[in-house]
């Protein structure tokens, strides 16, 4: 969707500690074997820190970056993945009352690891509906410190890193504006992330850890074509959002997408772009680990404060999530944001 007044006014990571694979052996964390072969470096441990108090840390600080007051706030939209406290509970609601406060709705958005970028487009769509709603705050958060969650060993191609971030969504300025976002999905793939696991009863109520190779060992169907089709849906959608905003491949600065520890995965997630590595944020990202919702956003904010994109540079979030979800999003820098390392 095409959006001609939407700028970014806020932005901010809480990212925790790191520890690097090494002393996560030595300290007896993980074995030594889920961590064999990976090209990760390190990852975000949040310990016992819940995952909305991180979104709150996160958005407290994108709301100081933005010159919107907390009247101005039509909507609150927290994007999750894993557990964020208490069952029959509203995170999203929490992290209102510590943020913009007010009566404005608050919703959960559940689009996996594509929740943060599908976020965007819902928080767009919301805003431009109606001419009184001049921004929207975006917040999202995970701490996979939980014994029904396997960090170290839960996808065969990443360990789970803690993060939280936050991004304030304006119609009147910003430091970035958003040009396109575009989504999609393949629910004939859902159940890649369910495998043979019954739907009742729901796994947590009974103890079941969540190991998602086990789930994919438990499919049936060639796994190569389901890859094949997953490949040809992102590449779709990369190709629809940049052709709806008049831009080619070229014209992308830098891509902010999922952190994944395989060189390899990150050059296919990059093969609209000719695999170049340089243009994605593989660096970044394994050195935080798969943060869910958080990783575009938080590649982001690293692009930004570290001044590897300046203004006039357009930059792609790109985020696939359990369901199959997809969502693409381009934005232009306007602004430099103040020098700041991760």
């Amino acid at each position: 969707m095409i959006f001609d007044d939407l700028y970014l006014d806020g932005i901010a990571a809480c990212i925790p500690d790191r520890v690097t694979l090494t002393e996560a052996v030595e300290l007896g964390l993980c074995e030594a074997d889920d961590v064999a072969g990976m090209d990760w470096l390190s990852v975000a441990l949040a310990g016992d820190v819940a995952a909305p108090d991180m979104a709150v840390r996160a958005g407290l600080e994108a709301l100081a970056m933005s010159r919107h007051p907390a009247a101005d706030f039509a909507i609150l939209m927290h994007a999750t993945c894993t557990y964020q406290g208490p069952d029959i509970w509203s995170s999203s609601h929490y992290v209102q009352r510590h943020t913009i406060g007010g009566s404005a709705p608050s919703v959960e958005i559940r689009q996996g690891c594509a929740g943060m970028v599908a976020s965007l487009e819902l928080a767009g769509s919301f805003l431009t509906a109606a001419p009184d709603r001049p921004a929207a705050l975006i917040t999202s958060a995970d701490n996979w410190t939980h014994p029904l969650i396997a960090r170290w060993r839960g996808t065969q191609w990443a360990l789970f890193g803690d993060a939280a971030t936050a991004l304030v969504l304006s119609r009147r300025q910003g430091f970035a504006r958003l040009v396109n976002v575009c989504s999609s999905s393949l629910p004939e793939l859902e159940e890649l992330n369910r495998g043979g696991e019954p739907l009742h009863p729901a796994g947590p109520t009974i103890g079941h850890q969540v190991v998602l190779p086990e789930r994919i060992q438990a499919l049936r169907g060639d796994q190569g074509a389901m890859a094949k089709a997953i490949g040809r849906a992102e590449s779709e959608l990369i190709h629809r959002t940049l052709d709806e905003a008049g831009l080619k491949p070229r014209d992308i600065t830098r891509v902010a997408h999922q952190s994944a520890g395989s060189r390899s995965i990150v050059e296919h997630i990059l093969e609209p772009f000719d695999g170049e590595l340089a243009l994605g944020t593989w660096e970044f990202g394994r050195r935080l680990g798969h943060t869910g919702a958080s990783d575009q956003v938080a590649a982001l904010h690293h692009l930004l404060t570290g001044r590897e994109v300046r203004p006039g540079d357009h930059v792609m979030l790109l985020g696939t999530g359990v369901g199959m979800a997809f969502a693409c999003a381009i934005v232009q820098v306007l602004d430099d944001l103040p020098a700041r390392g991760l």
